[in-house]
């Protein structure tokens, strides 16, 4: 998905990513881009920050905080380039941030490729992480069920569980 104003960089990346075979949904604004994004689930989200009716900030922080669209990679593609700038859209939850100026299509075209061969391994993390904690919880469980947090570490004195 691109969601840009300008409708000349819209359509010239729209040609690039047709012409790289990738299926292209856009968006003229922040607000069009949550309702296509309510009836669609697209592989990554090529995002502009200065838009009208609302900023790409505004879409990040929407995109990441709803369950359902969370997991979807959000490149950042900006004529800003500030490291306030940068660093803003990654604590947002930004997989990249690609400065329009200084970036030819072709290297936005890699960046993406590079963030969708990641999404894999991400889900696999995630699932790792879901599945480290309930461990732990079940570790926890037992603990308190057979009352082992009597045992203790003879060095530390910390609870074995």
């Amino acid at each position: 998905m691109l969601v840009e104003d300008s409708k000349t960089i819209q359509q010239m990346y729209r040609n690039k990513f047709t012409f790289e075979q990738f299926q292209v949904i856009t968006a003229d604004n922040g607000m069009e881009a949550i309702k296509i994004l309510s009836q669609e689930k697209p592989d990554i989200i090529l995002l502009d920050l200065m838009m009208p009716i609302m900023d790409g900030y505004k879409v990040l922080q929407v995109v990441k905080t709803d369950p359902k669209l969370s997991d979807i990679p959000v490149l950042v593609f900006s004529a800003k380039g500030q490291p306030e700038e940068v660093e803003k859209a990654l604590n947002l939850g930004a997989a990249g941030y690609i400065v329009k100026a200084t970036t030819k299509p072709n290297e936005v075209v890699e960046q993406i490729k590079k963030v969708i061969s990641q999404k894999p391994k991400t889900q696999e993390l995630i699932h790792y992480i879901v599945e480290i904690r309930e461990n732990a919880y079940d570790a926890k469980k037992l603990a308190s069920d057979f009352n082992l947090n009597d045992f203790r570490c003879q060095k530390c004195q910390a609870p074995l569980l």
